[in-house]
């Protein structure tokens, strides 16, 4: 598929605004150094760098390193500029110390936080003995020297690539296609999607699970044989089991996730976890919605939706399937959101002996991919997440199961979330109290 002339257009737009308000950033930083040429300089170098490479582009893949090291250095001036307008006048090592640390800190691994910290410093040193310069040029350079020795270091570590531009569904088997339609998803989305699709919708139907047999995920890493009864029953009988939860949050990942969960997750009704354990006894209730598309009298997608018992705004929506790849078996859980989807592919293993362990670690598909839908032809164009990670760990103990459920970025683990699972009356049905989110 050709990039089309209004594409290319739009590259070429965005790259000037970028250019021009770069550009006139750093010449406010050098003394001599008309502000106005440097915007034009700026301007008609991106303009065209950009436009250039959305060109040249192929789909599904992003735009040369060399390109998108050009853009962010010239974003990283503006930031720079403006944080000269607002905050003392620290020496030029303490800014670029600030600027290498935020830009490796985005790296999400602890090497390239400390490389751009490193970097940082050293190039404010260079300016610090040496001419004097605005924070501008502190920031642009410092950005474009990190990226371009992180891009060395780190030239196969992608954080995020494109997987799929503009490609049918089926075409996608490991990311879970729903999208909300509206801004807020809610604990009726899979009502709503049904009735936009005329599919048959069933709100907790008796004895549902979130996977209709373990048996589907067998696979060379992955015998249901050998998995504990009781483990076994909660994942195909899932409404017969409550659960309790304690989560347990990273000291410096507690501000950056209140910071997300009143801009993004509340108001979006999606992905909002519980901060602490005091939340989740204030009781939260859960239940599994399903729907039929081909009317054969199978779900063709089950729902779990857990929410907050009082306000019933929800924790989690999330749209459960198994994916079969070759003679592996993978579990992928779509979260829908505003036109597109987070999905969580992940492969099943043995563990613990009779325990059971999903994970994004290992695996051809495993992993977690942004997907946003073209409202017009429903084609998908996905990126996946490279440095998002999280395990499932479910196990028995005393005759209890237990679910360690942990999340990490960059290979270090910021939040885990301890599952206590119960079973109740095998004929339960409909939504259970005091139950908590699950994986």
């Amino acid at each position: 598929m050709n990039r089309t002339i209004g594409q290319v257009a739009g590259a070429s737009i965005t790259g000037l605004v970028i250019g021009v308000a770069g550009g006139a950033a750093i010449g406010s930083g050098l003394k001599q150094v008309d502000v106005g040429l440097a915007a034009v300089i700026g301007g008609v170098v991106m303009a065209s760098v950009s436009g250039w490479a959305d060109a040249k582009r192929v789909p599904g893949r992003t735009q040369p390193v060399w390109v998108r090291v050009l853009a962010s250095t010239f974003l990283a001036a503006m930031l720079g500029w403006v944080g000269e307008l607002f905050l003392p006048a620290w020496p030029l090592w303490v800014v670029g110390g600030i600027a290498g640390l935020a830009v490796g800190v985005m790296g999400l691994r602890p090497g390239k936080a400390l490389l751009g910290l490193g970097t940082g410093l050293g190039v404010g040193f260079v300016f610090f003995i040496g001419p004097t310069v605005g924070w501008s040029v502190i920031w642009a350079s410092t950005v474009l020297v990190y990226r371009v020795v992180s891009a060395i270091l780190y030239r196969s570590r992608e954080q995020v690539t494109f997987v799929a531009e503009g490609v049918d569904v089926t075409e996608l088997p490991f990311v879970v296609p729903l999208a909300e339609q509206h801004a807020y998803v809610g604990v009726d989305y899979l009502k709503r999607y049904a009735e936009l699709v005329g599919a048959e919708f069933a709100r907790s139907p008796s004895d549902i699970g979130i996977i209709d047999s373990l048996g589907q995920l067998a696979g060379p890493g992955f015998d249901p044989m050998l998995v504990h009864p009781l483990i076994k029953e909660f994942y195909e009988h899932t409404s017969r089991f409550k659960l309790t939860i304690t989560p347990h949050w990273r000291r410096w990942m507690r501000i950056p996730y209140a910071i997300y969960r009143r801009v993004l997750a509340a108001p979006l009704g999606q992905a909002n976890a519980p901060f602490d354990a005091e939340e989740v006894h204030e009781g939260v209730v859960s239940w599994i919605d399903t729907i039929d598309i081909d009317a054969d009298g199978v779900p063709d997608f089950r729902a779990w939706v857990r929410a907050y018992e009082k306000s019933r705004e929800p924790i989690y929506v999330g749209i459960y399937t198994v994916v079969r790849a070759g003679v592996t078996g993978y579990v992928s859980v779509g979260f829908p959101l505003p036109s597109g989807s987070f999905t969580a592919t992940l492969l099943p293993r043995n563990n613990r002996g009779d325990g059971f362990l999903l994970s994004s670690r290992e695996g051809s598909f495993q992993g977690h991919y942004l997907s946003v839908a073209d409202p017009e032809t429903n084609e998908l164009t996905v990126v996946r997440l490279n440095s998002f990670d999280e395990e499932i760990d479910v196990y028995v103990e005393e005759g209890r199961v237990f679910t360690d459920h942990r999340f990490y970025l960059g290979g270090i683990e910021f939040m885990y979330l301890h599952y206590e699972i119960a079973r109740i009356d095998p004929l339960a049905s409909g939504p259970t109290g005091n139950d908590s989110i699950g994986g």
